[in-house]
């Protein structure tokens, strides 16, 4: 069995996420490391003895060990390893969002619809086996022509404070960008394309004594469906995360507590059941949850040639729909598609 050598650019919190699991498989290793703070880069190697640490995102992509080039750094540096990592025409995966501003999305766009090897982002959830079935029980007409749909991604315990990236809006977008990334993805998985979306939100306001943040969109898709979003980071409130799909013949919700249920119309709710491997044959063969399911897709991806789950198309859509809300909030005005 080969094993492919990994390349980690940014050895924070997702960096170390993925350098876990891809210590579980037996087809992969991480053989470099490159981080703008030296003690996270040191503290990454004190957990994988043998790493090397690479000086800039330049020199490790260029390095001969490194075969596979993961981009965990915050969004807003996205690009500075993103740019390098093309050049090598290695197989890329990149976490998501894929990047902060439209300048930069304008930039990247372009470059890895036509990026001729592998180019992975990182839609954690699509590799989710909830997701999984939603899309299996949609496709078989479960619930009929689909009428509207709505999201609730509620974190009432979020711990950032002021200085934390996370916080700055001009850096991370906020939950428009760094949270509802994953769901503006989704809707459009299962719902087509946005052709509008009208969005109000805080934009983390500095004048609060904590970070809080919180928006709710509306998008228009073709045919009329209607999808609305809410999400936030707040502190002291609930937390809950949840998607309902509304048809003619009932209703589907995907719940990240409770898993997908089927409301019928008199309103009586079955539990689903997802089939073992419903994922694919990697979710038997690893431990782990859907990052473990996720990171070991795209070692697969990168040795054999099969397409992600999350490639260009799914970055550059959802990219596309998050920056219409942005612009939205921000101008008041419904941005259309």
């Amino acid at each position: 069995m080969k094993t492919l050598n990994i390349g980690i650019i940014g050895a924070g919190r997702m960096g170390n996420a993925h350098a876990e699991n891809l210590a579980k498989l037996g087809n992969a290793a991480v053989t470099a490391v490159y981080d703008i703070d030296p003690a996270k880069a040191a503290a990454f190697v004190g957990k994988y003895p043998g790493v090397a640490v690479k000086n800039s995102a330049e020199e490790l992509v260029n390095a001969p060990e490194v075969e596979l080039i993961v981009i965990t750094s915050p969004t807003y540096c996205h690009k500075e390893g993103l740019l390098p990592a093309m050049a090598t025409g290695k197989p890329i995966f990149c976490e998501k969002p894929l990047c902060r501003t439209q300048e930069d999305f304008d930039e990247l766009a372009p470059l890895i619809s036509s990026y001729k090897n592998l180019f992975a982002i990182g839609f954690v959830r699509r590799y989710s086996p909830g997701v999984a079935l939603m899309e299996k029980l949609l496709a078989e007409g479960r619930i009929g022509k689909i009428v509207c749909s709505s999201v609730c991604c509620i974190f009432g315990a979020f711990k950032r404070e002021w200085g934390d990236w996370f916080t700055d809006y001009g850096k991370s977008g906020g939950v428009m960008l760094d949270m509802l990334a994953h769901h503006c993805d989704l809707q459009n998985k299962f719902l087509g394309k946005p052709v509008s979306v009208y969005a109000q939100a805080m934009r983390l306001p500095k004048d609060l004594e904590k970070p809080r943040d919180y928006v709710s969109a509306t998008a228009v898709y073709e045919g009329g469906v209607i999808s609305n979003l809410e999400c936030s980071w707040l502190r002291g409130g609930p937390s809950d995360t949840y998607m309902t799909v509304y048809g003619e013949k009932g209703a589907l919700k995907l719940s990240d507590s409770a898993g997908v249920s089927f409301f019928d119309i008199g309103g009586a709710e079955t539990k689903m059941e997802a089939d073992e491997g419903i994922t694919g044959h990697l979710q038997d063969d690893i431990s782990g949850n859907m990052y473990a399911t996720e990171i070991a897709t795209v070692v697969d991806c990168a040795l054999t040639g099969k397409p992600p789950k999350a490639g260009a198309k799914e970055a550059i859509e959802a990219m596309t729909f998050c920056q219409g809300m942005i612009r939205s909030a921000e101008t008041g005005e419904v941005v259309r598609f």
